[in-house]
């Protein structure tokens, strides 16, 4: 499964769609309809979306900066950074939308309140998000793909 993908992907601002109840010819109408990439371990899968001429990236490896090479090689992404204004929930893809510390009293611990300052909430399942340690795990994350030779042009 890809799922910490996708949360990756939608943190960094991607339109990302997840599902693991979603059944293979619904994927694929999905995916053509709305002009995405596939992004799949499922080889099976990879072959039927090409055979409808899906761009797909059938990904095989395992860790995620392999896993962003291999979607590199097909995609050409620009260099990454994390920033709330252009981040997407990483439950359900919605966009974030900045919110006052004041709104969202009695919806995260005090602690958070008392902590942080910058507050974001998605405007489809109302989750909050701030900038704890997720998010400097994700900003180390960042600098790692960005100095990786992820952007090196792939010479075949």
């Amino acid at each position: 499964m890809l799922g910490k993908l996708a949360k990756k992907l939608r943190l960094l601002g991607y339109d990302t769609f997840y599902s693991s109840k979603v059944f293979d010819d619904e994927i694929i109408i999905m995916t053509k309809e709305q002009e995405r990439i596939l992004l799949t371990k499922d080889s099976l899968l990879a072959k039927l979306a090409q055979r409808n001429n899906i761009k797909t990236v059938n990904i095989s490896e395992d860790d995620e900066l392999g896993q962003f090479r291999q979607i590199n090689e097909k995609v050409s992404f620009s260099r990454f950074s994390i920033e709330g204004k252009i981040s997407r929930c990483s439950i359900c893809n919605g966009k974030l939308s900045h919110i006052y510390s004041d709104r969202v009293i009695g919806k995260v611990p005090d602690g958070v309140i008392n902590n942080f300052k910058e507050f974001w909430e998605c405007n489809e399942c109302k989750k909050i998000y701030w900038e704890g340690t997720h998010t400097k795990n994700l900003q180390k994350f960042v600098l790692q793909l960005n100095n990786s030779k992820l952007f090196e042009k792939v010479s075949h």
